[in-house]
């Protein structure tokens, strides 16, 4: 893939995407717990290990990096495209060849069409599905989060039971 088809894909990722992308290795595959160490002890982004895994998630799904090995990513080095030599004008021929295209029947045109269609719809359905994968896994690290806050408030209110009757007595 070349670096200017890379910054297309990237451009219409989210601002955590393209800066966990900086921090995918290209020649060794790494976990998202080492892609978060490595973003976090750059300073680059501050947010959590499940919004690094979405993140992957949504560079894999744009083919921007991929996942040789199970939870392990990596992206690929830019292939540079070779700059082709301008061609020396070359004299043209008077002669004029005409090119007729095959014509294609109306059942054939409408049966190429309908394959596209499946085609496509098919690509959606498998978008939508890893999409609603991912928020899935967002939902249960909010529901995860939401368990570790109301425990948090139960010892608060202990502590708080604790010190109104130290303070009482």
């Amino acid at each position: 893939m070349s670096e200017s088809r890379v910054a297309q894909l990237l451009a219409g990722q989210s601002s955590i995407a393209r800066k966990v992308f900086l921090h995918v290795p290209i020649q060794d595959s790494w976990s998202t717990h080492d892609i978060h160490n490595a973003a976090m002890a750059a300073n680059s982004t501050t947010v959590s290990s499940y919004a690094i895994r979405r993140a992957l998630g949504e560079l894999k799904d744009a083919g921007i990096i991929r996942e040789p090995v199970g939870g392990k990513f990596q992206r690929d080095a830019f292939s540079p495209k070779a700059k082709k030599e301008p061609a020396m004008p070359k004299v043209a021929n008077d002669t004029v060849v005409s090119i007729k295209k095959p014509q294609v029947g109306a059942l054939d045109a409408l049966a190429l069409l309908s394959g596209e269609v499946v085609s496509l719809a098919d690509e959606i359905g498998n978008r939508l599905r890893k999409l609603a994968g991912r928020i899935e896994e967002v939902a249960l690290s909010v529901e995860a989060e939401r368990e570790g806050n109301a425990e948090s408030l139960d010892k608060l209110k202990q502590l708080q039971s604790i010190l109104k009757s130290i303070g009482g007595a």
